[in-house]
């Protein structure tokens, strides 16, 4: 194209200049039409109705244990097991099995719930619910570099008075963050606890509040 242009001269010259004139006019002239949207036409910016960007439900199912009932995702998975009058419940987020320490393999979130009788030494304690915790709840013997993130503090579940810690710490080469909830209901002790890897568990952490949230006493 440009050794045409050249052979042609002045000629060329002459209307190339006209032809950058026109185009700059027609695009002066054009651009309040091409980028303000019409009354009827919202713009880009204009947000969506929030029905047509809300995400479906999470479906959910209910353990429905002696002392409680509570929702979880339909994903997950939940093992059962009684020893000595106490009752555990083991969810997985994976399906994958969650060990006797409560910490499941790799990616895999586990919710454990415990319902147990106190033995005489909590139950000296049984006044106050956050003194319960570092004779109930603890972290794996083979676990380095533990850290608790958040000190044992007073909170409530479903009405009944509780308590609430974290730690964080490495276990089998992984890192893993645990937060419990302990209550004391009547003559039995319930221990809740969350274990995963810091990504896990924060993609988790909703299925957790929701349990919370939805939990009831019977």
């Amino acid at each position: 194209m440009t050794r045409r242009y050249v052979a042609l001269g002045s000629l060329a010259a002459v209307a190339a200049v006209v032809a950058v004139v026109l185009l700059l006019t027609m695009g002066h002239s054009s651009e309040p039409g091409s980028t303000a949207p019409s009354p009827a036409t919202p713009s880009a910016s204009t947000p969506r109705p929030v029905t047509a960007r809300a995400p479906s439900p999470t479906r959910t199912r209910t353990l429905d244990a002696t002392m409680f009932s509570a929702r979880y995702p339909a994903s997950w998975s939940v093992a059962t097991a009684q020893r000595r009058g106490a009752v555990r419940y083991q969810l997985s987020s994976t399906g994958k099995p969650i060990d006797s320490l409560d910490i499941g393999p790799a990616g895999t979130v586990g919710v454990t719930i415990l319902e147990a009788a106190p033995s005489r030494v909590v139950g000296a304690f049984s006044h106050g619910i956050p003194a319960l915790l570092p004779l109930i709840v603890g972290t794996p013997r083979p676990a380095e570099g533990v850290t608790r993130t958040a000190a044992p503090r007073a909170v409530t579940l479903d009405g009944a008075q509780a308590a609430e810690e974290s730690y964080a710490y490495m276990y089998s080469g992984r890192e893993n963050v645990q937060s419990d909830v302990l209550v004391r209901r009547g003559d039995r002790l319930v221990l809740i606890e969350l274990d995963g890897e810091p990504a896990a568990a924060r993609s988790a952490e909703g299925a957790f509040e929701a349990l919370m949230r939805g939990w009831r006493w019977r």
